[in-house]
């Protein structure tokens, strides 16, 4: 065999420094590619509401305002404080509370009337007013509270469709498919942190759920624009890496350019650009296969249940689980084909009586249809919304 000649130091480094420069670089553009897939797929929010919802609604918003407002007032407060701090070298534990009572406010004033420096006592009198101000903005609050059902303040561990669920379920009675129905249509808020309250409404057959900052360190609107941010700083790195790298590869060339006397060392060097090119085509055919796929397990719902892929239980609706992707061993490109068929010899089944789709927030009828032939021998599953079944996990559970 021959041995191929051996390469320069600096060439090497280099090269491989920026092949895997691309393929983090690949990596970032696939994921910010999937996370704006699920926004523009997520679909509309759901119907319009009612009148008495859309006042409710109104309520808890002015309450989340109000809440920003205290937030706001406190934040000036802390920096008075701070201020005071710098300026005297001691502390007010008196006002560390954001709710004077009247004895704290009587000391805070008689320690203003005394306070000989202006600028101490124009903090003083600062800290007093806002206060003042942060009082009756509460006092809003609570009046505003008062108008509505008493709200969930949210724990640690919790999410927003566990809360609905539990209202629906436990608190009105709703039966679980209506509740899951009625959970399934309506725009839940995710993450949610401790302290935030959660206002859940439900009245003749119609359930909102709205969101307002409660005692949290942090608004909801706080954390929509973290998310949002975060979003859009990966697309700008990821853009800001390809370009780049296309500078890093126009720099190659002239380097290339340059060593050309180097002839043998950069046939090689030429060679293995061309199977690593070959081999990114390949990634990126992958990639683009597995974002339009569906990656599924098909197999009687007793199988399903052993192997861990789906799981149920007495008054336990049975839910796709969280397994290794290894587990759903068959796809289907979307893009060509959006049917798959079952037979019902191939799971040592007599005949398919029935066919169900998890996770169950896949419809039948709207997300995908299920036919039998006359023997129902053989089922053919259409899968009516594609884009939405695109890069998804599901189990198929035969009976």
């Amino acid at each position: 065999m021959t041995q191929e000649p051996p390469k320069a130091p600096f060439q090497a480094t280099e090269t491989e420094t920026k092949s895997k420069r691309f393929y983090y670089v690949i990596g970032a553009l696939a994921l910010v590619i999937v996370v704006l897939a699920y926004f523009v797929l997520k679909g509309p929010e759901g119907p319009k509401m009612s009148p008495k919802m859309k006042q409710m609604e109104e309520t808890v918003q002015q309450i989340q305002q109000l809440e920003t407002g205290i937030q706001e007032k406190q934040n000036e407060v802390f920096h008075i404080l701070s201020e005071y701090k710098k300026k005297t070298g001691e502390d007010l534990p008196e006002v560390n509370i954001m709710n004077l009572t009247a004895e704290q406010k009587r000391v805070l004033e008689e320690k203003i009337k005394n306070e000989k420096d202006v600028s101490i006592k124009s903090l003083l009198q600062d800290i007093l007013d806002k206060n003042s101000d942060i009082q009756s903005l509460n006092a809003r609050v609570q009046e505003l509270e008062a108008l509505l059902p008493k709200p969930h303040v949210v724990e640690k561990g919790e999410n927003h469709y566990q809360i609905a669920m539990d209202f629906l379920l436990n608190e009105k009675g709703v039966a679980k498919a209506r509740a899951m129905e009625l959970v399934e249509r309506t725009l839940l808020f995710e993450p949610i942190v401790p302290g935030f309250k959660i206002w859940n409404f439900y009245a003749e057959d119609e359930y909102g759920t709205f969101i307002t900052q409660g005692s949290a360190p942090i608004s909801p609107n706080q954390i929509q624009r973290k998310v949002r941010k975060e979003l859009v700083d990966a697309k700008d790195k990821a853009i800001a890496e390809k370009e780049k790298l296309r500078s890093d590869i126009s720099e190659m060339e002239a380097r290339r350019s340059e060593l050309i006397s180097q002839l043998d060392l950069l046939s090689q060097e030429k060679q293995n650009m061309l199977v690593k090119m070959s081999d990114l085509n390949e990634q990126n055919q992958e990639m683009q296969t597995a974002l339009n796929s569906v990656f599924y397990a098909i197999d009687v719902r007793k199988r399903l249940s052993e192997k861990g892929i789906i799981k149920g239980g007495f008054l336990r609706s049975t839910k796709l689980q969280k397994v290794d992707p290894l587990l759903f061993d068959r796809s289907l490109d979307l893009r060509g084909e959006e049917k798959i068929r079952a037979n019902a010899s191939d799971f040592q089944l007599a005949a398919i009586k029935d066919v169900t789709v998890y996770p169950a927030y896949f419809k039948p009828g709207t997300d995908y249809q299920v036919e039998f032939d006359s023997t129902r021998q053989n089922a053919t599953i259409t899968l009516l919304d594609r884009k939405k079944f695109m890069n998804e996990k599901i189990a198929i559970a035969l009976e």
